[in-house]
């Protein structure tokens, strides 16, 4: 009798994203707080907008998560933002939060 012993660890993908461009300051700037809905990602947000508000004046904040898009998948821990979504997310704001808790 042959056994075979497979590991069920995925292969391993390298790849670099270049850092995103640093602002000066928040003040006066638009955050994106993206949400993915998993338990405790909109605490998270809340969190971090609630800390930000606090240090830098006029900072508003744009929330992503649930339903992005009409007939496309709600945002969950298995469904993710697309290109497209991403893209229109970066058209309206200066920087993101993202949260994936759970």
């Amino acid at each position: 009798m042959k056994v075979q012993i497979m590991s069920p660890a995925a292969n391993r993908v390298d790849f670099k994203v270049p850092p995103a461009r640093r602002l000066t300051s928040l003040a006066g700037r638009t955050i994106g707080l993206y949400n993915n809905m998993t338990g405790g990602a909109d605490v998270a947000v809340d969190r971090a907008a609630e800390r930000i508000s606090q240090r830098f004046p006029g900072v508003k904040f744009q929330r992503y998560g649930g339903d992005l898009r009409p007939g496309r998948p709600a945002l969950s821990r298995g469904t993710h933002i697309d290109e497209e979504e991403a893209a229109r997310i970066a058209s309206e704001v200066d920087a993101v939060i993202g949260a994936t808790a759970h």
